[in-house]
């Protein structure tokens, strides 16, 4: 696709249907991941979409609405994608998402990706080759059992494109002895906002206190099944990869139920997250941010909006029918960003 042709297609507005803004939001993030557009183009997509589940009739639909967006610059009223979430929703108990409530739109990201997933998944086998030879190669073992176990009913190419995997680590107090390590995978990352700063946070230091860990100690002990015994001990989360499609998500609304409007600093280019991987090849791990969901409002109500980038590297806002070009990309850093979307360069 040309610069021209990108410039020109994929701004479609899309119409209000009372509180489905956060829907809206989301619809336009999702129609700029290109890597699932590059997917469901493919004929992967076809050869394994399960039409026998409930969760395929919503991927069919984002797929029929994705290519309505792209084919011309329209307002679309997505009246048939909302009645089909929730009719899905109903059908997974997933009440929060049946009616026209205002909701959180990294929920209901999960909950999409979540369908699209089912919706392909299917059992494959695969086979661990090679010794460990040092410490990293043992955690792989661990990492890649973990995976193996999970490919074994349920793989697809939109858990490999949007999950990665953390390690949660048991550490002694001295912070000298891992006694365990659990590799889990993680869709978003929902990052505390650090306060405790003489000047404006960053990415990084939400990042570091995220993966500090927590202390647990006395009542709150860690129970040593090996020796039956609580101890003190450090928990803490590291990473052994990030997605191609990496998800964060500022925890904006505090305990008494306060949003927080600070702004964070966060890199549009080149995120690099070297430092957080123990796994192999942590210098491949850098990022460009392509979208951002935006929260105006209050913890009580409030409305979304989105910013994407085109392949022209213009920026856009998208504000359910009004779509307008940012001039500067210095107020895509704002108090207003809630979610933020980056991909993996590919030529690190």
């Amino acid at each position: 696709m040309s610069t021209k042709d990108e410039h020109e297609k994929g701004l479609s507005g899309l119409a209000n249907l009372g509180n489905t803004c956060f829907i809206n939001t989301c619809i336009q993030v999702l129609s700029h991941t290109h890597e699932l557009n590059n997917f469901l183009d493919s004929e992967a997509y076809e050869t394994n979409l399960d039409k026998t589940l409930v969760d395929s009739i919503l991927i069919k639909e984002w797929n029929s609405l994705r290519k309505l967006m792209w084919s011309q610059n329209c307002i679309i009223e997505p009246s048939r994608f909302i009645q089909i979430v929730q009719g899905v929703a109903k059908r997974k108990n997933m009440e929060i998402f049946t009616g026209y409530a205002q909701n959180d739109v990294s929920e209901f990201l999960l909950f999409v990706i979540d369908c699209f997933h089912n919706s392909i998944s299917r059992p494959v086998t695969m086979k661990i080759k090679g010794e460990s030879k040092t410490g990293t190669d043992t955690l792989a073992v661990s990492v890649y059992n973990t995976i193996k176990k999970m490919y074994s009913t349920e793989y697809s190419e939109i858990w490999n494109m949007f999950y990665g995997m953390h390690v949660s680590e048991i550490v002694s107090m001295d912070n000298k002895t891992i006694i365990s390590q659990n590799p889990e995978p993680f869709f978003n990352i929902s990052l505390p906002i650090s306060h405790q700063l003489n000047r404006q946070p960053t990415l990084f230091d939400c990042l570091d206190k995220y993966v500090s860990g927590e202390v647990l100690t006395g009542d709150n002990a860690w129970f040593n099944e090996k020796n039956g015994k609580k101890q003190d001990i450090i928990k803490r989360l590291r990473y052994w990869s990030f997605p191609t499609v990496l998800c964060f998500d500022f925890k904006r609304i505090d305990s008494l139920n306060k949003k927080r409007h600070t702004i964070i600093e966060f890199p549009l280019e080149n995120l690099s997250l070297e430092k957080y991987v123990i796994g192999y090849n942590s210098k491949s791990f850098v990022y460009d941010l392509y979208g951002v969901c935006n929260h105006h409002g209050s913890a009580l109500g409030g409305h979304y909006t989105a910013y994407n980038k085109g392949k022209d590297n213009t920026w856009y806002e998208f504000n359910d029918t009004r779509i307008t070009i940012i001039q500067n990309v210095e107020q895509i850093v704002s108090s207003k960003a809630y979610c933020l979307f980056y991909r993996k360069k590919s030529n690190v």
